[in-house]
């Protein structure tokens, strides 16, 4: 059976190196604690390998080893037994292949045993070592090492002991399988602040010569250093002194940013700035497809840092068959930004003046059009609590023209977004959960005697997304969301609330799931003469909803194909109203997707094959059952 699995891999490996001069094969066996997968991963074996002559081979992969060594070593496998065997199976009497047997044994983990601060008894912070990850009795990992690294140098920095280095060394207990660790702290000397000097330079040109005199940047300089906020005198905080920067980065308005600082006779430090400037003006176009606005294209244009400081301007224009849109926008990406020291970005400020009007089908009536001319204000105020935490909160003022019906329409929002994954864009790992809570009113559109139209209405929404490696480069991803609103809106208001749609669940029209109940009433037809039976379809106006959405996400893991994912999903939801008289809703899809990775953009296309799940019978091909979009649903 072994020699049955082993012939399978060679032929696939040769299926997919057909131009390698010396095909090969990896089998690693024994491994626990990692997968086959992560190991080979770790080998980071280059493209180039099947082309190089076989003794570079063998040489290449025993180095490579070490790679998996230094992983299983991370994490406080320091038992570890690793061993390699190549094989050459012989194919043809002209040709074989090369196979790399690798055997592990990952042996048992090692547990921290203590941690001791060597520091110069005179340049001593009080530090609580019992709160370090070292401190504690658990499983080794360097990574724990590192972290309480980083909290000691921020106690330092925080006194002002800005040039504080720090080194470690594991001292390793192999017959009580502990590791006790030693920092050693040089905190050199504290600096006194003197003077802020700023610079800044526009970016080279690529096509300039490197020789060439770079022009000078947009940014006021003097208004730059007013910026910082420690007094001449004082001791910098090296915590304040390196938010200073990031809070600079947060901007997007630099490529790059250098702080130092510089002794003087009288014990004060200066300290420098040197700041390079990104292109301030902005160009973007493009096509997109939208589930119901269809077919567009769309450009924009911005300026950022006007008169100096960090003012942006910026206007666009979108036409779709369904929807055309023109707006003017400013933007203030700092705000106050550095009087804050205990935010870690900057604040920014957007708002956003639009004209838009848009041909759409009302939820409940598709066979209907509904034109809406709207003029839209919206102000938001962005800014980073801490690393992982963020804050969004929105003012939106607008009037809206919709079939000859007028409104005022006022909206508030907060927001807050915590992520915990690997990465923002398209995350493997983690966690991230973001509450939204949000008031709003409607007045009638009579600007000389406005009156509110209905009563405020409230409502608040919760996401939450899991992320988790399955195993090869299969992962997991698992979305929920509910949604309420606690008073009553306008049916132009609640519908956000309603699902179905590429985001929502597939294989539905957009915003197709609510609840509702039918009414009939009777009509005097002035063509015929007749009184006609007319039934209404009233939807709910202070809708509850539960959404979960379940994705299961192949990689290819040819390094030619890692941009395409084949994924499985299902979506469910539950829509219900406050109001017993409407009847709920709950509809769910079963089917299958591709994805392309492009830069930001994904290029998502799914088709769900299932939308009634207790029979497996097959259903009726439809268009309708497509979604496509270019984004990851979650």
């Amino acid at each position: 059976m072994k020699k049955l699995a082993t012939l399978l891999l060679f032929v696939a490996v040769f299926c997919f190196a057909e131009e390698d001069k010396h095909p090969w094969y990896i089998n690693i066996e024994g491994n626990k604690a990692f997968s086959s997968y992560q190991l080979e991963e770790q080998l980071d074996v280059p493209e180039e390998f099947g082309r190089m002559d076989t003794t570079k081979q063998d040489f290449m992969m025993r180095l490579s080893l070490e790679n998996i060594k230094a992983l299983y070593y991370s994490r406080g496998y320091y038992s570890l037994d690793l061993s390699m065997e190549i094989h050459r199976d012989i194919v043809s009497q002209d040709s074989s292949v090369r196979g790399y047997f690798i055997e592990i044994r990952d042996g048992e983990r090692y547990r921290f045993n203590g941690v001791k601060l060597i520091v110069p008894p005179d340049r001593t912070v009080e530090i609580d070592t019992t709160d370090l990850n070292t401190a504690k009795d658990h499983y080794y990992n360097h990574e724990d090492i590192a972290e309480d690294m980083e909290k000691i140098q921020k106690a330092y920095r925080r006194e002002g002991y800005l040039h504080t280095t720090l080194s470690s060394v594991e001292l390793v207990d192999t017959n009580q399988k502990k590791i006790y660790v030693e920092i050693t702290i040089d905190p050199g000397a504290k600096v006194i602040m003197g003077n802020m000097v700023s610079a800044s330079l526009r970016s080279r040109d690529r096509h300039s010569k490197q020789d060439s005199v770079q022009e000078m940047g947009l940014t006021d300089t003097a208004w730059l250093s007013s910026l910082w906020r420690i007094p001449k005198g004082k001791i910098i905080d090296g915590n304040q002194y390196h938010s200073f920067r990031s809070k600079l980065f947060s901007t997007q308005l630099f490529t790059q940013i250098k702080m130092s600082d510089s002794l003087r006779e009288d014990g004060l430090s200066d300290v420098h700035l040197d700041a390079t400037e990104r292109v301030p003006g902005e160009m973007h176009y493009g096509f997109f497809y939208e589930e119901i606005y269809g077919f567009g294209a769309h450009a924009s244009a911005k300026h950022k840092n006007f008169f100096g400081r960090f003012h942006e301007f910026s206007t666009g224009a979108l036409v779709a068959q369904h929807k055309q849109e023109a707006s003017i926008g400013y933007a203030n990406p700092l705000l106050f930004g550095t009087a804050f020291s205990f935010i870690p970005t900057a604040i920014r400020f957007d708002d956003r003046l639009t004209l838009n009007h848009e041909k759409t089908n009302p939820p409940a009536y598709p066979d209907s059009i509904e034109e809406r001319y709207e003029v839209i204000n919206r102000g938001d105020l962005t800014f980073g609590i801490t690393k992982n935490i963020r804050f969004r909160g929105t003012l939106d003022t607008r009037y809206v023209d919709k079939n000859r019906d007028r409104l005022f329409k006022l909206k508030g929002e907060v927001a807050l977004t915590f992520d915990y994954t690997d990465d923002y864009f398209n995350p493997v790992k983690g966690i991230r959960f973001a509450p939204t809570v949000g008031a709003g009113t409607n007045w009638n559109g009579d600007i000389y005697s406005l009156t509110m139209v209905g009563n405020p209405y409230t409502y608040g929404e919760m996401t939450v997304n899991l992320y988790h490696p399955l195993f090869w480069t299969f992962n997991g991803a698992i979305s929920g969301s509910v949604g309420k609103f606690f008073a009553k809106a306008l049916e132009d208001d609640a519908r956000v609330f309603y699902q179905g749609g590429t985001r929502s669940v597939r294989g539905y029209r957009f915003r197709s799931i609510y609840a509702s109940y039918d009414s009939t009433y009777t009509e005097y037809n002035e063509d015929t003469g007749e009184t006609d039976t007319v039934t209404a379809i009233n939807t709910g106006l202070t809708p509850l909803y539960f959404r979960m959405n379940e994705e299961i996400r192949w990689t290819f893991p040819w390094k030619t194909w890692k941009r395409w994912q084949i994924v499985q999903f299902y979506d469910w939801t539950r829509v219900v109203d406050s109001e017993g008289v409407y009847k709920e809703r709950e509809c769910e899809s079963f089917g299958f997707g591709i994805r392309y990775r492009w830069q930001f953009l994904t290029f998502r296309l799914d088709y769900a094959f299932k939308k009634d799940l207790s029979n497996w019978n097959p259903e009726a091909f439809g268009w309708g059952r497509f979604a496509f979009d270019l984004s990851q649903t979650f």
